[in-house]
């Protein structure tokens, strides 16, 4: 059961974090086409956009199915957790979540049948999708973070859990860093879809310059999760830090191997942000943000116990 729910988690997490950056790549290519004049940069922003619709709808279905999972395990302080925040947030969260594929599909189809010619017009559009982008990001990370907290009893709170007491329950540190280190790993993966799409779909004179800078993204995404990764796991309780510091053995291993991995993974994106855009290096740092992300996330389960 562990195992199934390492993998459909760490598919999940990685269609969400495509879900809610992806529209603000699309607006970063958006730019670039028009003042590149490039219709061919359009059509892999609005295929980027498209994409990131896609992952909100089959990365809530796996999500679902997390629940599910979660449900077969006999975990009932999850639902308990669930039930508590039911008509504060997670009522709400449906309405966020169909807000967000009405922003992005609007400013697709907008982009793609309306008229911009004017500036007003084509800010207007772009609002739409930062709007989308930041409200997932806001929205769902924090919530998520804040319903584990509840469910293990690491905080404190009186059921039904109100919009204020949620409010105050933001400045945990563990919620803090964990909503960052989502941001974060958002704009790598978004970054290095980017880059590949626009490796295989740019013709050549504009190929290089735009993969490169999507790859660009990706890698300073990815650096700057090494301080925030450091200050999230001094956030865990002391069970969590002891699991990962060597009282779990197969915890501990998981841990140091996706770190390995994380490492490697700049190498590879940095090579591919400046030196070296071959195919090979673009299935080898796939290959490795995917293994990244499932370690990680099984060592986040395994160390909860």
């Amino acid at each position: 059961m562990i195992l199934l729910r390492i993998i459909t988690l760490s598919i999940h997490l990685l269609l969400m974090n495509l879900a809610s950056v992806g529209p603000l790549l699309a607006v970063w290519l958006d730019v670039r086409a028009t003042r590149r004049q490039s219709p061919e940069i359009s059509k892999i922003g609005q295929k980027i956009g498209w994409w990131s619709v896609a992952a909100l709808i089959v990365g809530i279905l796996v999500g679902l199915i997390q629940g599910l999972l979660i449900w077969m395990e006999g975990n009932p302080q999850y639902f308990e957790a669930l039930d508590g925040l039911w008509a504060s947030k997670v009522t709400f969260g449906f309405w966020e979540i169909g807000f967000s594929l009405i922003c992005t599909g609007g400013y697709l189809a907008w982009w793609k049948y309306g008229s911009r010619a004017a500036l007003w017009q084509r800010l207007l559009s772009r609002f739409l999708a930062i709007l989308s982008a930041t409200n997932l990001l806001y929205h769902f990370p924090t919530l998520f973070t804040i319903l584990g907290l509840i469910a293990r009893g690491e905080v404190s709170v009186d059921a039904p859990v109100d919009s204020g007491e949620f409010r105050t329950l933001l400045i945990q540190g563990e919620v803090i860093w964990f909503t960052l280190h989502f941001w974060f790993a958002s704009f790598a993966v978004s970054g290095m879809v980017a880059g590949m799409i626009a490796l295989a779909k740019l013709p050549e004179d504009q190929r290089e310059g735009t993969a490169g800078a999507a790859f660009t993204i990706a890698l300073i995404a990815t650096l700057l999760q090494i301080p925030v990764g450091f200050v999230l796991t001094t956030t865990l309780n002391s069970t969590q830090q002891s699991r990962l510091m060597g009282e779990d053995p197969v915890c501990t291993a998981m841990f140091a191997v996706s770190l390995f991995l994380a490492l490697w993974l700049m190498h590879l994106l940095a090579s591919l942000a400046f030196f070296d855009r071959s195919w090979r290096k673009v299935y080898m740092a796939s290959a490795t943000l995917g293994g990244t992300i499932l370690l990680m996330t099984a060592t986040m389960l395994l160390s909860r116990g």
